[in-house]
């Protein structure tokens, strides 16, 4: 039994290590496979490499578009309502939408409510913020690609290799080992999805190595 067991967990490992093999040698190619197509939807300049590209870049294109929606219409609609509809002297009566459908018990209640709402799509908004999309390296020049407000929209930050450093995990974002800061701007990269591991560790200990990104740098 004990064999068996040692001869499946030989075949486990075994089987990982092929699949892993297989899957860094395709993912650099399958980075030149698409990075024409994200520099030109980015408008990066051809001198540029994509290095780096998250996953969940539609459902993160998605939950920004709803974030700034739902905060901006609930928010706008809170603060007419206040203006225009409620009288201050009822604040320890309850807020009524309509004619009979109570959304809280008093004004101070509703308040909390709005307040808890905006405060948490605002954090979620300024956490997304720093998750980096994409990534570009032009010798020690790079450009990372961040979500926008909007549906579809992107901006643009560059920094130098010199400006980019390990931080603190925060209340906000707790797993550091994904916490960089990109010069003046702090930002969420996940090692895992850089085109080679040479690309993280170049950025991060400032050494080239054999197979690192000196050996692409002529790649358009």
């Amino acid at each position: 039994m004990n064999c068996m067991r040692l001869l499946t967990a030989t075949q486990r490992h075994s089987i990982f290590k092929i699949f892993s093999a297989r899957y860094v040698s395709q993912h650099p190619q399958k980075f030149l496979e698409i990075q024409d197509r994200w520099r030109e939807k980015d408008n990066v300049s051809k001198n540029y490499e994509l290095i780096y590209k998250a996953p969940m870049e539609k459902l993160l294109n998605y939950a920004t578009a709803y974030l700034t929606f739902s905060t901006t219409t609930v928010g706008a609609a809170g603060l007419y309502y206040a203006v225009f509809v409620y009288d201050i002297a009822d604040v320890d009566t309850p807020v009524v939408l309509g004619d009979n459908v109570v959304i809280a018990n008093s004004g101070i209640e509703c308040l909390s409510y709005l307040g808890a709402f905006v405060a948490f799509h605002v954090m979620i908004k300024i956490l997304l913020s720093k998750y980096v999309i994409r990534l570009y390296q032009h010798e020690d020049n790079y450009i990372a690609v961040f979500r926008g407000h909007m549906f579809n929209s992107i901006h643009k930050h560059e920094f130098k290799l010199n400006e980019f450093k390990k931080l603190n995990p925060t209340l906000v974002v707790t797993w550091g080992d994904s916490r960089f800061g990109l010069g003046n701007k702090h930002a969420i990269l996940l090692d895992n999805y850089f085109k080679t591991p040479e690309y993280f560790n170049y950025l991060l200990y400032k050494k080239k190595t054999d197979g690192g990104p000196e050996d692409n740098a002529g790649v358009q």
